[in-house]
């Protein structure tokens, strides 16, 4: 593993460019003042009360608990286990999802210009929102395992090795060549990075992002066991910071040791070829698409790339899923 010091660590900085520097090195950024005044004060409030709703009316999906970790979302049996992500099943933290129909604070956030400069160094000209939700980790809550956020993207192999096929992984199960050299001779690119906006201060003790810098360069998953111990940093910064990820840095959520809320408003980006996270043409709302501008549209998987995602020819620039296309016809 690569070593470090604290105080070459990534800082806040306003400055594109030291961010994208950042990103390359140590696989992330602290972007300040991504969100400022008046936007910062109006999206905090809409997702707390939006939070305050859900969890009034029975809707809270509620994990960081020892038996409600994120991604452990099947039983032994493969059951599907959503219905534990609750408070009454000792879910602490609290998650809101698919917030672009939840305000338009949050569809405010699509247009910040500066986010897209920071993220477009890690996934090129062309990308596509693949979730945008919110994390309240609360005091109490636990530290959540290490992970990328692209465990789904095949890694290098040798030849003539046959590597676990992309259809057999899971968010557990990965590829492994046990007779890999470390560092790897190759590496697989950034498939998706994301902006981890700071609501409200994030400090070591109240449970800001955990990262392992220069764990981007490292060629693979953390080992659950061999990595058990592996020396992360928190993210710490001001409100309206933005931490800004190489998709492949090892990351998770810190343990709130404080008596106050940590809040994070989490959006993550992927290449147009990917399966995004959220099915935004079904999931979003129609007067949500409706006003959407064309960045939006491209954002939410509308804009048709090199010929996919299309509905019908590809020779179209977006697609409008309440457009009804060609049926069977049959000649006069």
């Amino acid at each position: 593993m690569c070593s470090w010091t604290v105080s070459e660590l990534p800082k806040p900085t306003n400055d594109c460019e030291r961010v994208k520097y950042d990103l390359d090195q140590w696989g992330y950024g602290l972007l300040e003042g991504a969100l400022t005044d008046p936007l910062l004060g109006n999206v905090r409030k809409r997702l707390l009360d939006q939070a305050l709703a859900e969890k009034e009316l029975g809707y809270a999906f509620e994990d960081g608990g020892p038996e409600q970790k994120w991604g452990e979302f099947r039983d032994k049996s493969g059951k599907l286990r959503s219905e534990v992500f609750s408070a009454k099943n000792g879910g602490i933290n609290q998650r809101v999802w698919l917030l672009p129909n939840k305000g338009q604070e949050f569809i405010d956030i699509l247009e910040i210009d500066v986010m897209y400069e920071t993220v477009g160094h890690v996934l090129g000209e062309e990308f596509q929102l693949s979730s945008f939700s919110s994390n309240i980790a609360k005091p109490g809550g636990s530290k959540m395992s290490l992970h990328t956020d692209q465990w789904w993207a095949p890694e290098p192999t040798r030849l003539g090795r046959r590597n676990l096929p992309v259809g057999s992984m899971t968010r557990s199960i990965f590829d492994f060549d046990p007779d890999r050299t470390e560092p790897p001779v190759a590496l697989a690119p950034a498939a998706c990075s994301n902006a981890i906006f700071m609501m409200n201060d994030f400090t070591d003790i109240n449970g800001g992002t955990r990262l392992v810098p220069k764990s981007h360069l490292m060629g693979r998953h953390p080992d659950p066991v061999k990595d058990a111990n592996i020396k992360t940093v928190a993210a710490e910064g001001s409100a309206g910071t933005a931490i800004i990820t190489d998709g492949r840095i090892w990351h998770g959520t810190g343990s709130n040791r404080t008596n106050e809320n940590r809040i994070a408003m989490l959006l993550t980006f992927c290449g147009p070829q990917y399966r995004p996270q959220v099915n935004y043409t079904i999931a979003l709302d129609p007067e949500v698409l409706e006003q959407a501008t064309d960045r939006q549209k491209t954002m939410f998987g509308l804009k048709v790339w090199w010929g996919y995602g299309r509905t019908g020819h590809p020779s179209v620039e977006f697609v409008n899923p309440n457009e009804k296309g060609l049926g069977q016809l049959n000649p006069n």
